[in-house]
This record gives structure tokens, sequence and C-alpha cells, in this order.
């Protein structure tokens, strides 16, 4: 590789990674917006209220995908069944990446993480009304240490849950 444009290359990596912003646009805004469209963007759901359960096992996923693995559609298959048979609790799932890629990419990904097991949900029969999903990227580590068994443990959706019966007026 030529070493004399590394410094370019890697300026415009770094461009390329960060966020886009609009010359003159306000300094405050009532609301994110959308990089692409420039819209006012829905905030991002909150965890208020939502517990662990054991109940709810965790899936993983490979490296750089968001695709159900086959293992874990087993364990899908069983958190399906019992949320439908506990119809009184909303569920939250927590999608995650491990510290590889960058930030922006890594909420992207654990996004698409938790649509894909909401989607293996829905199709099993539970109910979209009482499915949250949330992208934590890599903002919330399972393991910090550096290694594949350790970035293993951070591709991940989690669930959480809440009652929704006590919420009731």
């Amino acid at each position: 590789m030529n070493l004399k444009i590394l410094p370019t290359v890697l300026a415009s990596l770094t461009l390329m990674a960060a966020p886009a912003w609009t010359v003159g646009a306000p300094a405050m805004l009532d609301r994110p917006v959308t990089a692409s469209t420039g819209a006012p963007r829905e905030p991002a759901p909150t965890l208020e209220g939502f517990a662990p359960t054991p109940e709810l096992r965790t899936v993983h996923f490979d490296f750089n995908r968001s695709k159900i693995r086959v293992a874990d559609a087993r364990v899908l298959d069983r958190n399906a069944e019992w949320l439908k048979a506990n119809s009184a609790v909303m569920v939250a799932i927590d999608g995650g990446a491990d510290q590889r890629g960058s930030v922006p990419y890594n909420q992207r990904l654990s996004e698409r993480r938790a649509r894909a097991v909401k989607d293996y949900l829905v199709a099993r029969g539970v109910s979209a009304d009482r499915i949250v999903e949330v992208g934590d990227g890599e903002r919330l580590l399972a393991c910090r240490a550096m290694g594949e068994a350790c970035w293993q443990k951070n591709r991940r959706a989690d669930f959480l849950v809440k009652d929704i019966a006590k919420q009731a007026p």
C-alpha cells in the first residue's frame, strides 16, 4: 500500500463514520431528525418499568449478522410459548452488538437484531402490540474483554418484561 495516501484514507473513513450535519441547521431541535430525510424521528422507546425474567432466555447472533440461528430459533420458540401463555406482560427486546465496527453501524445492527427477534415472535403468534424493540448498539456490553468468546456474548437480544395488567386504571 502507498503509505503517502494513508492519512487521506484514514481521514476519509473517519468522515464517513461521522454523523451527517446540515450547515445552518438550528442548534436545538425538539426531536432528533433522520439523516436521510431530515424528517423528525420518533423518540426511542423507553425501557422504564421493564425488568429481566428468568423465563425468557437471551439469544445470540453471528458476527455482523441479524439472522436467527437454528439453536436460537428453538430458544425463541420457547420464549414465544411463554409469552402467549402470559398475555398480561409486555416484552422489550433489547438488541446488542460487540465493540467491533463504528458506533453508528453497531447501533443499526443492534436495531436489526431486535427487529429480527420481534418478527420471529410475531410469526409464532405473539401480538406485535406487546413487543417493544430497542437497539443498544455496544452501550450495554455483557463482556468487555477482547476476543471471540467475549464478543459473542455481546451479539445478543435480551428480553425484559413488565406487567401491563398492573397499569390498568
